[in-house]
């Protein structure tokens, strides 16, 4: 069996990661609208509804938080009646009983709603696969209302963390500092704000450094490509190796 972890970028903040016959999708189901980042392309879409080449079998999904470049319930119910999945990792809706939370109990579809009450909790869904969660604040001061999840997944003993949108000014990663990671997945701003005192206040040390979340090439109104361009030439090696996920399918081992 595989040991490598192999991660793969579908689109915007959307990832496949694939380790020893276990495959998770994390913030890979969103809509086009509300959102000035890359889309699903309809291809890419009908391929994951169909089970088609990376997407023939998915057995997790999570999503960080319910904005939509991150998570569609529609399209996730959508997803779900045409493909099975183990189980579901998303933030607790504000309200419960939501079509998403109805359509998961009709079908008996596992689902593990994460909020404050589960911060930390190690949920072992596969004997090579531990999934933690732990609630931060969305960077945009006017989301603050909006749960937003950081995950550490952990294959065997290659954890890695994931932060989508986290508030970095407010999160210091405490919980997570004596943890060996191999890697950590950051956005743009806050990969610029890493080695900036007054505006990351935190600690956090991995192996790796994996840039995500970056519009592609054709949809880069914010001109973060450019910007991020310019931070990967000035990242100090000793830190650790940095590398962007830029583009389609562009695949790291870890």
């Amino acid at each position: 069996m595989d040991e490598k972890l192999r991660v793969t970028l579908v689109c915007n903040a959307g990832l496949l990661l694939e380790y020893r016959g276990i495959t998770v999708l994390m913030d890979g189901i969103y809509g086009p609208e509300g959102h000035p980042f890359s889309n699903l392309t309809d291809v890419t879409w009908q391929q994951m509804l169909r089970g088609e080449g990376l997407f023939s079998k998915v057995d997790y999904l999570l999503f960080t938080h319910a904005h939509p470049d991150h998570f569609s319930p529609g399209m996730t119910m959508e997803y779900l009646r045409h493909r099975p999945v183990k189980g579901i990792f998303k933030p607790l809706a504000d309200q419960p009983d939501s079509a998403l939370d109805a359509f998961l109990r009709e079908r008996h579809i596992p689902c593990v709603d994460l909020s404050r009450k589960t911060d930390h909790a190690s949920f072992r869904v596969e004997p090579h696969l531990t999934v933690r969660a732990f609630t931060t604040q969305h960077l945009d001061r006017k989301f603050w209302g909006v749960r937003h999840l950081c995950y550490v997944l952990s294959f065997d003993d290659k954890h890695v963390l994931f932060t989508a949108d986290v508030d970095y000014m407010s999160a210091s990663f405490e919980a997570v500092k004596n943890l060996p990671l191999r890697a950590v997945f950051l956005n743009p701003l806050f990969f610029r704000a890493f080695h900036n005192p007054k505006f990351f206040h935190g600690s956090l040390k991995a192996e790796n450094y994996c840039v995500y979340h970056v519009p592609f090439q054709g949809d880069d109104t914010m001109q973060m490509r450019y910007m991020l361009q310019r931070d990967l030439a000035n990242w100090p090696p000793e830190e650790g190796t940095a590398l962007a996920l830029t583009e389609p399918w562009q695949t790291v081992e870890l």
